[in-house]
């Protein structure tokens, strides 16, 4: 074992002596495998993290998805509304009610469609079996009570966004 000479320490010159027993002292204090458990441990929580930070961005991409899903279907049955309010006649609607089309599909749950092919040609006879789809209820008389339920299957359950509102021949009287 080569021991260095004249190492101060402190105040002190390191005698040879000294030097040695400060060498060997501080050879023993150094446990080699503790070394590798300390590295194992450091990684283990560093893939626990990071698994961790992981699995919330995933979760938040999923929430996001849905929610924007979300946001669709509500702006797509706002604009159906609306077209049916103020484009579409009574008899267009009752048209619809005797001829039972009362569903639209999930393909066709897009504003881009009521542009092009109309809110009355969206509708359909049979009720979609898989994925979103919009239901009209027409209660039948002077004014006419519309309701839009749209029904959406999120993870294990179905959400359902309401709108209702009426249509009729109805003339406001003057006060």
């Amino acid at each position: 074992m080569h021991v260095p000479f004249n190492i101060k320490t402190g105040k002190k010159k390191c005698t040879a002596l000294l030097c040695a027993l400060e060498q060997l002292f501080w050879n023993l204090s150094i446990k080699k495998g503790y070394s590798l458990i300390e590295v194992m441990c450091s990684i283990t929580i560093f893939s626990t993290l990071f698994i961790t930070v992981l699995s919330i961005q995933i979760n938040n991409l999923k929430i996001k998805s849905i929610n924007n899903e979300i946001y669709n279907y509500s702006v797509f049955l706002e604009a159906a509304k609306n077209n049916i309010m103020y484009n579409c006649s009574y008899d267009e609607i009752q048209k619809l009610d005797f001829e039972k089309k009362y569903y639209i599909s999930k393909e066709n749950l897009q504003i881009d469609k009521i542009k092009d092919k109309g809110i009355q040609n969206l509708f359909v006879t049979e009720k979609p079996l898989n994925g979103a789809y919009l239901v009209i209820n027409i209660e039948e008389g002077k004014v006419m009570k519309l309701n839009l339920k749209l029904y959406e299957k999120i993870r294990k359950g179905t959400k359902v966004i309401e709108c209702e509102f009426y249509k009729g021949k109805y003339h406001r009287t003057k006060n």
